[in-house]
């Protein structure tokens, strides 16, 4: 993979995190890291993309995220291409994405004799009625 693929594919991924975060409670300590990575570019910098940051996460939930994660990915892919040495605060940032992705509750229910009802939202499989009389 070129340098350049590999930079547009960890961007992606950074991106994708920080969209996937906004809404959640760990979103402070998502907002310390990404500051952390524009402070490769001075103060300044940082706080003005941690200001566009703010106004991005505050109406996350009216903004398409495809169109969030694309905004903040050409954000990170020019820091790093003008300081490259900012690329490993993108990792860590990119590592999130996975962190996010495995989160969720897994359920199992063993050993019972009677039905088994799990309560709640966005349940997904099928139902195996074999074995049953």
């Amino acid at each position: 993979m070129s340098e350049h693929a590999q930079l547009v594919a960890v961007a992606a991924a950074a991106a994708a995190a920080l969209v996937a975060e906004m809404a959640k409670d760990g979103w402070s300590s998502m907002r310390t890291a990404v500051a952390r990575f524009f402070g490769h570019a001075g103060e300044a910098e940082a706080e003005r993309q941690l200001a566009r940051l703010d106004s991005d996460q505050a109406q996350a939930q009216t903004l398409d995220p495809a169109l969030l994660e694309e905004r903040w990915q050409r954000r990170f892919m020019t820091l790093v291409e003008d300081f490259p040495d900012a690329a490993g605060d993108l990792a860590v940032l990119a590592a999130r994405r996975e962190e996010v992705s495995k989160a969720g509750v897994n359920q199992n229910a063993t050993g019972n004799t009677g039905p088994t009802i799990q309560v709640g939202r966005d349940n997904f499989g099928g139902l195996n009625t074999e074995g049953r009389r």
